[in-house]
């Protein structure tokens, strides 16, 4: 039987150090009928150097080399070169497992889903896994329709908002973009890959390995770019109140999330910040009733909208030291 072709698209962007761990676990893979395309997002290190000596040793390979725009726009140019049945994205500081590819693929054909999910480890400087509570441990395969992905996904139980460790039919991409230029750009478009895929098929099988290193973008603290995080919660709200009316509630929580998310990482800069933290707040103040009332919302959040009846200041406390690692 002959393999699609699978489109494997990897943003780099300085990671000389980790780069080669990542085409090096992607080039071994088990399915290789691959096209790998290394989008150099303006790197001023030796990333893009390295790029080009993969192609150069490998047909599989493909280098774009652009000026610096972001991920989210790395990501869509990767797009737009891939000739792929099926994208798949890695980011390059992260690695996959030799079978990562044909274990996706595999659990999509066996339940002619769209999109298909595996589970991660999570990885520190010095390789050590750091294990991480949301994997499901069953060993079971899950299959939901898209409008209970989309539950799973807002009501986050133990589906991650992220584009990676997962694979998708192209097609699914043919009018969805990464918004350029912006923060937090997986929670802007996975709703809507959602939405349009018949079928979402989630393994357990940890075949993907997020690498957590100093200094990269979503480790750094609090600054306003970052608030595009709740302009894409606060846009998946209206989404499901215009669309899916039903799933409102579900947005609202995941709303909830990224407020406090947002809260932890101002910790106590809100001085600094404040126009952006009175922001959150009023936020948290609107939909805190919601939350509080809807049973399905996880109960971490319902506890945060209840404690925050009392001291919004010492529920971000709260999340700051559970945050710690």
């Amino acid at each position: 039987m002959n393999e699609p072709l699978i489109s494997v698209i990897v943003p780099v962007y300085n990671v000389e150090h980790y780069i080669k761990r990542c085409v090096d676990s992607i080039l071994a893979q088990t399915y290789t009928n691959l096209e790998i395309i290394l989008v150099d997002d303006g790197s001023t290190d030796d990333s893009g150097k390295i790029c080009d000596e993969y192609a150069m040793t490998d047909l599989r390979v493909k280098v774009i080399h652009i000026d610096n725009n972001g991920q989210a726009e790395a990501r869509n140019l990767g797009m737009n070169k891939a000739k792929g049945y099926y994208f798949a994205f890695v980011d390059s500081d992260d690695y996959i497992a030799i079978d990562y590819i044909s274990y996706l693929y595999e659990i999509m054909q066996i339940h002619q889903a769209q999109i298909s999910i595996c589970g991660y480890c999570k990885i520190g400087e010095n390789n050590s896994d750091k294990k991480d509570r949301k994997i499901i441990l069953d060993r079971e395969i899950k299959v939901y329709d898209s409008k209970e992905g989309i539950l799973q996904l807002l009501y986050q139980r133990g589906i991650l908002t992220v584009v990676w460790g997962r694979l998708f039919k192209a097609e699914l991409f043919r009018e969805i973009n990464f918004p350029k230029g912006k923060l937090h750009e997986d929670v802007a478009v996975l709703y809507k890959l959602f939405d349009i895929a018949n079928k979402i098929a989630c393994g357990d099988q940890k075949k993907y390995f997020y690498f957590q290193r100093v200094g990269s973008t979503m480790n750094k603290r609090f600054y306003k770019q970052r608030m595009d995080y709740l302009e894409f919660t606060k846009e998946c709200i209206q989404y499901m109140n215009r669309n899916h009316p039903r799933l409102t509630k579900a947005a609202i929580s995941r709303h909830f999330s990224a407020c406090f998310d947002l809260l932890s990482c101002i910790g106590n800069d809100k001085k600094i910040f404040a126009e952006e933290y009175l922001q959150i707040v009023q936020e948290i103040r609107k939909y805190r009733k919601t939350v509080l009332l809807d049973s399905n919302a996880r109960l971490k959040n319902r506890l945060a909208a209840a404690g925050s009846y009392v001291s919004i200041m010492a529920i971000q406390k709260l999340s700051c030291l559970l945050k710690r690692p």
